[in-house]
């Protein structure tokens, strides 16, 4: 397939929905199944990393659909146009989700992530006041992710579409892969 504007924007949006869907369908599932999870720090980190796994394996399958061949700037509108919709995707179902279909998920979530933090803390030796603290913040973040304003789902999304435009210059700087300048022995010797 040659690679065309309309090739690569085609991918990438199908891709990005896809991503949504996929991310969507994890924390629904996660909070209906697994819900004291969401209070692990290593659960946390094992979402990053999972999400970086889907991300990778859709930016290899974006680059192949458009031919194999990209070079970083056409990598860098791919792979942002891809996460861009599956931000926007994950942030919009994340809020209907939370504010019309369970809109008492924030105090649900809130318990398990005090308890799960309290004794990561404890376990670690940090006093009683910082452990308070350290909480308070959290929560903060929690509220704003599962009950948000207006205006922090907008700061919300503003923020993802940064992450997501840094982690795409450093994916496109990692997967570019540009045209051979000189073409191989092999072909050479085919002529």
């Amino acid at each position: 397939m040659d690679l065309s504007l309309q090739n690569l924007n085609k991918a990438a949006s199908t891709n990005g929905i896809t991503i949504g869907i996929l991310s969507t369908a994890i924390g629904i599932v996660t909070f209906y199944m697994f819900p004291s999870l969401l209070g692990s720090i290593s659960f946390g980190i094992a979402t990053l990393v999972i999400s970086l796994v889907i991300y990778v394996f859709f930016t290899l399958d974006l680059r192949k659909k458009i031919g194999g061949i990209w070079n970083f700037r056409e990598a860098l509108k791919g792979i942002f146009l891809m996460a861009f919709i599956a931000g926007i995707f994950y942030s919009v179902a994340n809020y209907t989700f939370y504010k019309f279909v369970e809109p008492n998920a924030y105090e649900k979530v809130s318990g398990y992530m005090e308890a799960g933090m309290t004794s990561t803390l404890e376990k670690i030796g940090m006093d009683q006041d910082k452990i308070d603290e350290a909480i308070s913040q959290q929560s903060e973040g929690i509220k704003a992710q599962y009950d948000p304003t207006p205006m922090q789902f907008f700061k919300n999304i503003g923020t993802a579409v940064l992450v997501q435009f840094v982690m795409s210059l450093i994916f496109a700087a990692i997967f570019k892969k540009e045209e051979p300048v000189f073409a191989s022995i092999d072909d050479e010797e085919q002529e």
